[in-house]
């Protein structure tokens, strides 16, 4: 049994620290043009030549690759700013380790995920992944809010990570929001929840490759270098 102190003098000497612990999820907002951006490029590369299931976990009927170039011009800024966020949330803003913002565009998709579809546990390949949603529809989010669970609901993102101890942080649940981009290490995994409105919830996905130089120090280089040009912020 622990006997209740009579101060709590003591305990407000006691100093500490805590940690961050796990894999660093980002997130932000893009704008409502890059939003629309999107969508037209979607638009264009939306036909059977580019079918890109084959190479996917997803269990979506439609989902294509798409055009980087343009894209990857206004991505810039925001690997930049995962960047800066990941030395100070890693403490490497003043050390050699730090993480620079100089990348490679590995790949790059859409989809258009419908009633019924899922995304199933999955990781994927590269260093980093990101994943945008220029356009969630109202009706999804009016089904989100009436679902009656212990999860998040229809048409969210989980990410997972560890054993699931009551005690730890190991889950992430989010119903994205129009606009979103989050970007995360690329061996986290992750899934969706179906859904049943009768709308399409479009996200965008793409794995980065880092730059031999810019990578932290403290991990060891991937050698699987393949893709378009360096994003150098």
């Amino acid at each position: 049994m622990i006997k209740k102190s009579k101060s709590l003098k003591n305990v407000k000497a006691i100093k500490y620290n805590f940690y961050f612990w796990g894999p660093f999820l980002f997130r932000t907002k893009i704008t409502s043009q890059e939003c629309q951006m999107i969508l037209e490029e979607g638009k264009k590369c939306r036909k059977k030549s580019n079918d890109y299931r084959a190479t996917l976990a997803g269990h979506l009927s439609e989902e294509y690759t798409l055009g980087g170039e343009e894209i990857s011009i206004w991505l810039k800024k925001y690997f930049e700013a995962y960047a800066v966020a990941y030395n100070k949330w890693r403490g490497f803003e003043k050390d050699t380790k730090k993480m620079k913002p100089n990348f490679r565009l590995k790949s790059l998709w859409i989809n258009y995920m419908k009633a019924g579809e899922f995304n199933p546990p999955h990781d994927h390949s590269g260093d980093l992944s990101f994943v945008i949603y220029p356009d969630i529809p109202n009706q999804l989010i009016q089904e989100n809010k009436t679902y009656v669970g212990t999860t998040r609901g229809p048409g969210s993102v989980c990410w997972i990570y560890g054993e699931g101890n009551s005690q730890c942080i190991s889950v992430v649940r989010r119903l994205p929001e129009t606009g979103d981009l989050v970007i995360f290490p690329s061996s986290l995994k992750h899934w969706v929840f179906p859904f049943k409105s009768n709308v399409e919830r479009v996200s965008v996905s793409g794995n980065i490759l880092f730059e031999k130089t810019s990578r932290p120090n403290s991990w060891t280089y991937s050698k699987d270098i393949v893709g378009s040009d360096f994003i150098n912020v």
